[in-house]
């Protein structure tokens, strides 16, 4: 009992420690300091895949690490104009919605969404849908984007940094 009590009392003593210490650092220091592990979706090639849909990217900018990353804002490169369009595919076997919705969550450090919706634009090829996107996550972190065009569905996790 008595070793159970002073257990317990370093586990106290220890957690008002680390918040004692967290409290006394200022925003900047923690904001500098911390960090997350993102494990964002690998890609393949020059997709990226949520499920059934394929996003077109550009693996010079939109790869790390063998992952998915994105930057906050609608461009990958501002000072050579070069913006994050992705352009979305689907097999033409799945009927679709008339947009496809892109809905966007930050998972860490958590807060903030954004939402999407995407007409589809046409296509040579009758065998595949097209959507076309500027995807421009408005912070930097661990995001989940979940997509959605009539029944079908997928998701992805991205890496995405300024």
């Amino acid at each position: 009992m008595c070793q159970m009590t002073r257990a317990a009392a370093l586990l106290v003593a220890a957690g008002m420690a680390c918040a004692l210490a967290g409290a006394a650092s200022s925003a900047s220091d923690r904001a500098v300091g911390s960090s997350f592990t993102c494990t964002a979706t690998p890609v393949r090639g020059q997709y990226v895949h949520a499920g059934p849909f394929a996003g077109a990217i550009s693996p010079d900018y939109d790869v790390v690490n063998g992952r998915f990353r994105l930057h906050v804002g609608a461009y990958r490169d501002r000072s050579i104009g070069l913006s994050q369009k992705i352009p979305w595919f689907l097999p033409g076997k799945y009927r679709v919605g008339v947009y496809l919705v892109i809905r966007g969550r930050r998972l860490a450090p958590a807060g903030g969404t954004f939402t999407l919706r995407l007409p589809e634009a046409g296509s040579p090829d009758p065998n595949e849908h097209v959507f076309p996107s500027t995807v421009s996550p408005p912070k930097a972190g661990c995001w989940r984007l979940s997509f959605q065009t009539r029944l079908v569905e997928g998701r992805l996790t991205v890496r995405v940094t300024r």
